[in-house]
């Protein structure tokens, strides 16, 4: 956890009170924001980054009668204290849920990452573990078709994936390493799982360590 300075913990103060009393003054606008080609959604993201340039915003659909705002610090552990600082000084607004950091969904959505668009419940994972850091966990997801030159944006899907699925403190907290590749023909016998099983081996492996 970082210490900060008193003068460091006024102006992070003072930037938090800021965006919150931003986000007053625009509530409907914000209530009825219907996705990230609004351009309302680059000024709040505007508004966020100017508390801390690691943070990201999401929302649950417009027309709930309460609508998530979820701070988010995109799987950086070192942002966590700041998005829930953020988040613990949010005023009250019937509204709306504020949450910090993304909380545990499942594995059963679509993402689209620069035109990849990638199943949760296609995906498999062989667990990686090395001799030298056991307690250390990798993840070799298997996503089907991947082309090689696509990897690079197939991986930054699937870190944004584990996040939404798993939570994004359990992510940072389990799993130490991510790559991917492209799905074997037959991978359950070369010892893949199921993405969807995800969050129930991280569970037996914690059980099986002690």
């Amino acid at each position: 956890m970082m210490a900060f300075t008193s003068n460091q913990v006024v102006e992070r103060t003072g930037k938090i009170e800021g965006f919150w009393k931003w986000f007053r003054a625009r509530e409907p606008e914000l209530r009825s924001i219907k996705g990230q080609n609004d351009p309302l959604w680059d000024l709040a993201l505007e508004q966020l980054h100017a508390v801390d340039g690691r943070l990201w915003i999401e929302m649950s659909q417009p027309g709930d009668a309460v609508r998530e705002f979820i701070v988010t610090a995109q799987g950086k552990v070192e942002a966590f204290d700041i998005a829930e600082a953020l988040v613990a000084a949010a005023p009250g607004l019937p509204k709306w849920r504020m949450i910090p950091l993304k909380p545990a969904m499942g594995f059963d959505f679509k993402t689209d990452y620069e035109g990849l668009v990638l199943d949760s419940r296609e995906m498999w994972f062989l667990p990686l573990e090395s001799s030298s850091q056991p307690a250390s966990l990798g993840l070799r997801i298997g996503i089907d078709g991947l082309a090689t030159e696509r990897n690079s944006d197939a991986l930054n899907a699937v870190l944004m994936m584990l996040d939404t699925g798993l939570g994004e403190r359990i992510a940072a907290a389990d799993i130490q390493h991510v790559e991917v590749t492209s799905l074997p023909s037959n991978p359950e016998s070369l010892g893949y799982i199921e993405l969807p099983e995800l969050a129930e081996y991280l569970a037996w492996r914690k059980r099986k360590k002690g």
